[in-house]
């Protein structure tokens, strides 16, 4: 088989790989990952290995996850070049059970993947249930821990203070996207997110979806921020999407082509393969520098297996990726409730039927340089947005609205009119205390 024709396979088997999961007659689901860093009780940051610099130096984020491990059977273990780096297990709710996954990001920043589910109740419930068992498993070490989740690490002042965990992948990436982005640092270290995963019946369905998430990207930025500090300093306001922008363009950002006619799965899976790998994970899961190499130069050296097809769909971190569901990526870190909240009303806003014919603007006639402006002047402007020629405001009244007409319970539109009633007032989660957002809707 000639190169093309192994690119050419790969190509196809990667487009199957992120194509739907559910049929047209399957129920919506929704699922969200939630990223977030874990400090001690005077509220400093627990590293992998503890409390960097301090003399009464603490066991650190991978002491209390091998803790928490001890508890459950081996099978769930994540270990990664030597290392327990994640647990992956079922939580059983009440009304459904749902997979959750633990994994640990490059500066031992917690993330924890629930879903995808039926029921906000599962979702909510299965992060809090993790939460608890974190902290009794610190407490058992002598550590109290909680996690803080704002969008940014509000006690770092310099990204370079901040450990990267023991593993290869990031070890790469660290060694690669400094040169790209000056961003990349506090992107890795730094970090924390809310990212919601919504399902696609067809690849017309996934292709609307897209459309929607990247021209409301901004303004779900903008609605979600929740970093006061960026860098020890007063944040200049959506910090998350000024970092992003500065990690490395090549990877970040709008999908080039997302919004034109004839963009699909083959079209995403075509900029993947354009892309610099930084780093390939074959099939046996060593992970090897790829120095210059871009994915489509591995693409025409053999058939890939799913693994490493994900995997190189894994180094890109636009607006929204394909996965068989669709990752909507533009959110800050929330407290548990309030995350869950945000992926109750994202999910709805895409899932929408009539969302178009809400909407205050014409989606179709978004380009990809209109969302870059309609970032722009959130990022400048904040509630005196005008993004496509609507007040910021009256987009979000819009977009609450049509969410909460499709909630699925009481507790679901309550959750959804808490947001827009923070929104009315023109306040955004950054606007208060992590005790104050904690409570919210409650």
């Amino acid at each position: 088989m000639s190169e093309e024709q192994l690119y050419e396979r790969n190509l196809d088997a990667m487009a199957r790989l992120i194509g739907p999961h559910h049929g047209a007659g399957a129920p919506k689901k929704f699922g969200l990952e939630l990223e977030r860093v874990l400090v001690d009780g005077n509220g400093d940051r627990i590293f992998f290995s503890g409390t960097k610099g301090r003399s009464d130096d603490v066991d650190g984020v991978h002491a209390i996850l091998n803790r928490l491990s001890l508890d459950r059977p081996e099978f769930e273990r994540v270990d990664i070049d030597g290392h327990l780096m994640g647990l992956s297990y079922t939580f059983d709710a009440p009304r459904e059970s749902i997979a959750v996954a633990i994994s640990l990001e490059p500066g031992a920043q917690v993330e924890i993947s629930a879903g995808p589910a039926s029921h906000s109740e599962s979702l909510l419930l299965a992060i809090e249930s993790f939460d608890r068992e974190l902290e009794a498993a610190a407490g058992e070490l002598g550590v109290q821990a909680s996690f803080a989740a704002r969008g940014y690490d509000q006690g770092c002042s310099d990204p370079r203070d901040i450990e990267l965990i023991p593993k290869d992948r990031y070890l790469m990436m660290n060694a690669y996207l400094p040169r790209h982005g000056r961003y990349a640092r506090d992107m890795m270290r730094c970090s924390g997110s809310t990212q919601v995963s919504v399902d696609y019946s067809s690849e017309a369905d996934a292709v609307r979806l897209a459309r929607r998430a990247t021209a409301l990207g901004p303004v779900l930025s903008f609605l979600f921020d929740n970093a006061p500090l960026f860098r020890g300093r007063p944040s200049r306001g959506m910090s998350r999407s000024r970092m992003w922008r500065e990690v490395d363009p090549e990877r970040c950002g709008t999908i080039p082509g997302s919004l034109s006619a004839g963009f699909g799965f083959k079209a995403f899976c075509k900029w993947i393969a354009s892309l610099h790998t930084i780093l390939f994970a074959d099939r046996d899961g060593v992970s090897t520098d790829a120095g210059d190499r871009v994915s489509a130069d591995y693409m025409r050296d053999r058939e890939l297996t799913d693994d490493e097809l994900m995997h190189l769909i894994s180094m890109s971190w636009p607006t929204f990726r394909f996965k068989g569901y669709l990752e909507c990526r533009e959110m800050d870190a929330l407290p548990p409730r309030m995350a869950v909240a945000c992926a109750v009303f994202t999910a709805a806003v895409l899932y929408c039927p009539d969302l178009e014919e809400r909407l205050p603007f014409d989606i179709y006639g978004v380009d990809e340089a209109g969302v870059d402006a309609a970032r722009h002047v959130l990022e400048d402007n904040h509630w005196d947005a005008v993004p496509y020629g609507v007040a910021v405001d009256k987009v979000a009244a819009v977009l609450a609205e049509a969410a909460v007409g499709l909630c699925a319970d009481d507790a679901d539109r309550a959750a959804v009119e808490t947001l827009a009633s923070m929104w009315a007032a023109h306040r955004l989660p950054r606007d208060f205390s992590l005790d104050e957002l904690a409570s919210m809707g409650r």
